[in-house]
């Protein structure tokens, strides 16, 4: 990382504008880091599922954080993460938090036999059947965890050094 210095001279006018540098460089460091956390969420949204509602970088009302997040607003989306019956069992989600939360694999016990659940003729299912009010049903004995939004988290963390790195020198640059 290419380092910077700032130099001045000892008196009382060169520190008066070396402060005032200061000033003006740290105002843009909000700016700064919506930067970084707005390109975090590009990364993130790489590894995302396809209609994963996204809230871009923002500055937080105290001014003094910034957060970019990513937000499942498809129940779906829910049980592909963290994966579903005796089949998500046998390949759990890898969050502590996951299990603190209580989330259980098998909770009806309904193991290898599986289960019937409501579905549309777009479901990929090969496993259906039409009950006698119409409704459509597919079997499944669970999913795997996918773990798309724990993946894009942890892609978004490996790049964060670089990213914040690569825009501090831009705004040096300036």
């Amino acid at each position: 990382m290419k380092k910077y210095k700032i130099q001045t001279r000892l008196s009382i006018h060169s520190l008066d504008q070396l402060i005032k540098t200061l000033e003006i460089k740290k105002k843009s460091y909000p700016i700064v880091a919506l930067r970084i956390a707005d390109r975090l969420v590009d990364i993130m949204l790489d590894n995302a599922y396809p209609d994963t509602y996204i809230v871009r970088a923002r500055l937080r009302e105290n001014g003094k954080s910034v957060v970019a997040s990513m937000r499942n607003d498809k129940p779906k989306w829910t049980y592909h993460e963290f994966g579903t019956g005796i089949i998500g069992s046998q390949f759990p989600h890898v969050a502590e938090a996951l299990q603190k939360a209580g989330w259980k694999y098998d909770v009806n016990n309904h193991g290898e036999s599986g289960w019937w659940y409501p579905t549309t003729d777009s479901d990929p299912n090969p496993y259906k059947w039409t009950d006698s009010t119409g409704q459509l049903h597919g079997w499944t004995r669970g999913l795997v965890a996918e773990r798309a939004f724990w993946d894009a988290m942890e892609r978004a963390k490996e790049c964060f050094y670089e990213v914040a790195t690569e825009e501090l020198e831009r705004e040096a640059n300036k």
